[in-house]
């Protein structure tokens, strides 16, 4: 799969250049640009978590987001999700390294969905320019959507 993609994606730079080699150009530079100001956050983000995962006590971390933690590990992780923001590129080592720790589909679910979908962190920003409303009613939807999708996760799951 990855190996399509790969090539689909150099075919159409390719296509792209010979339509328009100056446009192309432009459009390769800002993506370098934009890929060299994220790399040091995705590798600080990276660490952080790796030292958390080696860190903190694979113990502590069933006691309060494991399979016997129920209501209050999905919770947690929706609060630990929520309060935090990060994209799906840092977000989905973080779960691999989660799932390997023994947490459940369900929880690891609940942790990454809040985490990109529900924004305490980003709430003034999102108030500013969207308003006070708006942001209520996007967080809202965004935890119930969430919720939601958690739920039919453990079903299917049976976990």
């Amino acid at each position: 799969m990855t190996a399509t993609l790969w090539i689909i994606t150099t075919g159409l730079v390719i296509f792209s250049f010979f339509k328009n080699k100056e446009k192309t150009r432009m459009a390769l530079r800002k993506a370098a640009i934009k890929l060299g100001k994220i790399l040091p956050l995705f590798f600080v983000l990276m660490s952080g978590f790796a030292l958390i995962i080696t860190y903190i006590p694979a113990e502590l971390i069933q006691k309060y987001i494991g399979t016997e933690s129920g209501i209050g590990g999905i919770t947690t992780a929706f609060g630990l999700g929520s309060i935090s923001v990060m994209p799906g590129f840092t977000a989905f080592p973080l779960c691999a390294a989660l799932r390997g720790q023994g947490i459940p589909y369900y929880i690891i679910a609940a942790f990454s969905l809040s985490l990109m979908n529900v924004g305490i962190i980003t709430f003034p920003f999102e108030k500013k320019y969207l308003g006070l409303k708006v942001t209520i009613i996007r967080n809202i939807l965004a935890l119930a959507v969430c919720m939601i999708t958690v739920i039919i996760i453990k079903l299917v799951f049976g976990e």
